[in-house]
């Protein structure tokens, strides 16, 4: 999408957040576009055909190339529950609508990877296997030459671009030699690169999730929240979706001598789809802790010590290189789990009450870290 309209969208965002005081139709279309605007951003980080890059890859290949935005997609999930911490109250009255966006930020180091694994070896790569050690289409034994290196399962050294990597880096796969045609010939090792597979994301900075929370209570120090977001359909990716279930109670309710501050307990569970290629699965356990600044306009500090797990099933086809009597081997389905490298993190941030919204901002510090920032009606 050109800048000039991403522009315009956010300019139309500010204002209408800007606009008037009035609920209702104008608090809807506030609402509607800052989802909007979320997922614009979301969208512009397909840039080929997912499904075509995987193919390429087998399944060792495949696990290190999709690795860091497996662990993005359980980090934001696990993300953006707390905006409040539930008044300690036996029985109350809590209705807030959260529009929530989500980035796991990714560090230089997942953006390359290097991995070992079987590899086929199709006609080009073997006439370039073969013109590297000094053989051309001249030489007698060249066609039977070629053939050999088609027909063999080769061990090999894969290197290049993660999914997160840059689009103009390429994966690359290095040969390494060895006696060929009963041992007549001595192949130099040679190092390729697969066009097909380069960094889907191109350095993305941080991988974008938006979603609608609802949260209402409250019934003996506790609420009760539900996270959905209907289904986006980004081309070259398929549908993206997601819903979560959760609940955060305030320990200040049995405690005839209440803290401070408000302390709290809650657990989340949530599952995300992107197309027919990833599913995950996440929960979240946590303790958090508040205090409230102000009356009409206020801010509210809190943190979180949370522990959480995550894992995501890829699925694919792969097409291999490998042929039979000269006929290519059908594509075959790729399946695999990732867990999520977050096991536990710390959250700090803040919620700030400005009468008719809160604007809710936080950041998790753990192995994938992710900052969150949300816009909160209700009452």
């Amino acid at each position: 999408m050109p800048h000039i309209v991403k522009k315009e969208i956010l300019v139309k965002l500010k204002y209408q957040l800007r606009g008037d005081n009035q609920m209702g139709t104008r608090t809807g279309k506030n609402l509607s576009l800052f989802v909007l605007a979320l997922i614009i951003f979301s969208v512009q980080i397909k840039a080929q055909s997912l499904n075509e890059t995987l193919s390429n890859l087998s399944s060792t290949v495949g696990e290190a190339y999709v690795a860091p935005v497996t662990s993005a997609f359980g980090s934001n999930l696990n993300s953006g529950w707390i905006s409040e911490i539930p008044d300690a109250k036996i029985l109350g009255f809590n209705l807030t609508l959260k529009v929530v966006g989500m980035g796991s930020l990714f560090s230089d180091d997942v953006k390359k990877f290097s991995a070992t694994g079987d590899f086929y070896f199709n006609d080009k790569q073997a006439g370039q296997i073969l013109a590297n050690s000094g053989i051309d289409p001249t030489n007698p034994d060249y066609e039977n030459l070629k053939q050999e290196i088609k027909s063999r399962k080769f061990n090999v050294q894969f290197s290049g671009p993660t999914i997160v990597g840059s689009k103009n880096e390429f994966l690359k796969v290095k040969f390494n030699g060895g006696s060929f045609y009963e041992g007549r010939y001595e192949l130099q090792p040679y190092e390729m690169a697969i066009e097909e597979v380069k960094g889907f994301l191109d350095e993305l900075p941080a991988l974008p999730t938006a979603a609608v929370q609802l949260n209402v209570g409250t019934v003996l120090g506790t609420n009760l929240s539900v996270r959905y977001l209907p289904a986006v359909d980004i081309k070259d990716l398929g549908k993206f979706t997601f819903w979560g279930l959760g609940a955060i109670h305030n320990l200040n309710v049995f405690l005839n001598n209440p803290l401070p501050l408000d302390l709290s307990v809650g657990a989340f569970y949530q599952q995300l789809k992107v197309g027919d290629v990833f599913e995950t699965k996440a929960t979240q356990f946590g303790v958090f802790a508040s205090k409230q600044f102000g009356v009409l306009v206020s801010i509210t500090p809190y943190a979180g010590l949370t522990f959480e797990s995550s894992k995501t099933t890829v699925n694919y086809d792969y097409q291999s290189n490998e042929t039979v009597n000269g006929v290519p081997v059908p594509p075959t389905r790729i399946s695999f789990d990732l867990e999520g490298d977050n096991s536990s993190a710390f959250t700090v941030g803040f919620n700030l009450n400005l009468i008719i919204f809160d604007i809710v901002a936080d950041y998790k510090m753990a192995k994938t870290n992710t900052a969150t920032l949300g816009l909160v009606i209700g009452f």
